[in-house]
């Protein structure tokens, strides 16, 4: 038992190596790199078309499905990490592992949108012009989510974009430090369950 979950652990790790390896270079031009590109979707589409199936991972300008690819691998692999050193899966570390799981895919989102939110104010700071073709890219990511939190918190309409962008980076901070200690200590408390 302990070499089967010992190959599992190796192969999903390489899986894991593989499909990120394909994610990356599809954001590049793939095509180049020919017969290799092609083995390495083979490999790995199979695997990822399941999670493009999921209507809700798919937003107006993003496509998160291989983020949950990613995210349920890891999971697989905490499970396997944890039979392999206890020699059992307690129902508290499967609730631990897919807490960290989501946490890890929804702090990946939460980061992105705070890190080009932050580009996205550079230049309300330096005094720079904001109407370059680079911050009009920008705000195209980034507005949906400053016009959610401005709807959310029903921040008023007669400031404007840049106060609504900067109201919007300090929800997302928050929101992220918040959710670091909550999940921390609700993993915790999930570990800690007898069964």
């Amino acid at each position: 038992m302990l070499v089967a979950l010992s190959v599992l652990n190796a192969v999903l790790i390489a899986y894991l190596f593989l499909l990120t390896m394909r994610i990356v270079l599809g954001w590049f031009a793939p095509r180049a790199l020919g017969r290799p590109w092609d083995i390495l979707r083979a490999i790995t589409d199979p695997f990822l078309g399941l999670f493009s199936r999921v209507r809700f991972l798919h937003g107006a300008m993003f496509d998160f499905s291989p983020v949950a690819a990613v995210l349920i691998l890891v999971v697989a692999l905490d499970l396997v990490n944890q039979l392999l050193y206890w020699g059992r899966i307690t129902l508290g570390f499967f609730l631990a592992s897919v807490l960290s799981a989501g946490w890890m895919g929804a702090r990946f989102i939460l980061l992105l949108f705070l890190i080009l939110g932050i580009i996205r104010a550079i230049p309300y700071f330096v005094r720079t012009s904001s109407g370059a073709q680079v911050w009009r890219v920008v705000d195209m990511i980034v507005k949906p989510v400053v016009d959610f939190v401005t709807r959310l918190f029903r921040f008023g309409a007669r400031s404007g974009f840049r106060q609504h962008l900067l109201f919007t980076l300090g929800v997302l901070f928050v929101v992220w430090v918040v959710g670091e200690i909550l999940v921390r200590s609700i993993g915790d408390l999930f570990q800690k369950l007898p069964i």
